[in-house]
């Protein structure tokens, strides 16, 4: 009985919002980072990274084989303030360059 209540506390924290924002909107907005930002990410924060990823999970990291998934990511900002500040400033990267680009494409039809 105590594991199921360790894990309903688990589950509780993981499902709860991150600064009032819902983790369908958090997930959203991590689906904007490239391939790249998360390399970057998984390179910046592997210490991070391996207290809950599998050891198979982190050697694919590192050999590339695979990328950090959304909810993996989601788990990082949840741990460690350091880690959402830099993944907020790639989404804010990113969102700098996609309105650069709806300027553009907007004064071409103009």
């Amino acid at each position: 009985m105590c594991k199921e209540m360790s894990l309903n506390v688990i589950q509780k924290k993981v499902n709860s919002p991150v600064n009032g924002i819902s983790e369908k909107d958090l997930i959203f907005l991590i689906e904007a980072l490239t391939k790249e930002d998360r390399k970057k990410i998984a390179d910046m924060f592997s210490e991070d990274l391996r207290e809950f990823m599998s050891r198979t999970a982190i050697y694919k990291l590192s050999k590339r084989d695979t990328h950090l998934s959304n909810k993996n990511i989601l788990k990082l900002m949840e741990r460690n303030p350091e880690a959402k500040k830099f993944i907020l400033e790639l989404l804010r990267k990113r969102a700098e360059k996609i309105l650069q680009l709806i300027e553009k494409l907007e004064a071409d039809e103009e």
